[in-house]
């Protein structure tokens, strides 16, 4: 019987670290990349800074969410995920301006503050 308990025993820890393995190995290393990071800062300054008039709320989030991919499109060149009036917004843009969105994407997602972030626009 404490040659079935030992089997078992071993067989328990040889699947525990197997386990272990796979988790590790399905982690992807770093997670979000920076583009992706100082995208979502910039765009929920962009949310909580600008004035949206009187846009509803789907409309004023389908605005930051546009911002957003606008922002990682200009750091990246992926332009797969952006909606077709984003894409259009996008490819309308110099290389000037683009490099311009992200020297602002960037100074706006360090920005603490609304006076902070509307001082990057400068």
């Amino acid at each position: 019987m404490s040659r079935v308990r030992a089997v078992s025993a071993r067989y328990s820890s040889v699947v525990r670290a197997f386990i272990v393995i796979a988790a590790l190995a399905a982690c992807k290393p770093g997670g979000v990349s920076n583009a992706q990071e100082v995208c979502a800062k910039a765009s929920a300054m962009f949310e909580k800074c600008e004035d949206f008039g009187s846009a509803a709320p789907l409309e004023r989030d389908l605005m930051v969410d546009r911002w957003r991919g606008v922002c990682r499109a200009v750091f990246t060149g992926e332009t797969r995920q952006l909606m077709p009036n984003a894409l259009e917004m996008y490819q309308a843009l110099d290389e000037g301006e683009r490099a311009g969105l992200k020297i602002t994407a960037d100074c706006t997602s360090k920005a603490t503050s609304c006076l902070a972030y509307h001082g990057c626009g400068q």
